[in-house]
């Protein structure tokens, strides 16, 4: 719960630095009222330099929250917490970002299916004066899913926009045999983790 500390992010400019509508939900379950202001940062990071993937997301969210951070700063409109994050879908060495086309979305289901893939969520929270940056996994099961079904999952539109290809949070869900982890992390921002990392830089207690 962020109750010691809603008072005080009730009082200052929260920025979410993402156009996910998954995100938006997260946040406002909190009860923060988030301005959005989606980043345009260009992820053009060479995975190859990461020594694990985990690192890798974690900078892919802090550099989108400060291109926002120096966007705001420079049209003198700074906000007082920027929250941003990343989520990327692995399985061994093979990272699935969102699928270029409809069979791009194919053939990501057609891998991650009846097995287990890891979901990796990075998150940067950034105040004038801060910047913290951390990241949580997930662990998904995929059931064994026909050929068929990946199609008709495809027809919906729904993994078009989605690292991995999938949503587990709408009719993607439907695939997955099993988590263990976060499920927010899936969806996209760790919401546990996210809770206590707010209620260390907010608490007065």
């Amino acid at each position: 719960m962020l109750e010691p500390t809603k008072q005080s992010l009730a009082g200052i400019r929260v920025v979410l630095a993402s156009g996910s509508p998954r995100r938006r939900e997260i946040i406002s379950k909190l009860g923060i009222n988030a301005e959005v202001i989606p980043s345009l940062y260009d992820e053009t990071l060479d995975r190859s330099e990461y020594v694990n993937h985990g690192v890798y997301v974690e900078d892919l969210a802090r550099y989108k929250v400060r291109e926002v951070f120096e966007r705001l700063k420079f049209n003198h409109k700074q906000a007082d917490l920027i929250i941003g994050a990343d989520t990327l879908v692995t399985l061994g060495d093979e990272i699935y970002g969102k699928p270029k086309d409809k069979m791009d979305a194919f053939n990501i289901l057609t891998r991650l299916s009846n097995k287990e893939h890891i979901v990796y969520t990075g998150v940067c929270l950034k105040t004038p004066l801060s910047e913290l940056v951390f990241h949580e996994l997930t662990l998904v099961k995929f059931g064994d899913i026909t050929k068929e079904q990946i199609n008709a999952y495809i027809d919906t539109g729904e993994p078009l926009d989605k690292a991995g290809g999938y949503g587990v949070q709408g009719v993607g869900g439907c695939l997955v045999e099993k988590i263990n982890g976060d499920f927010y992390t899936v969806m996209g921002i760790p919401l546990y983790t996210l809770t206590k990392k707010l209620n260390e830089l907010y608490s007065s207690s």
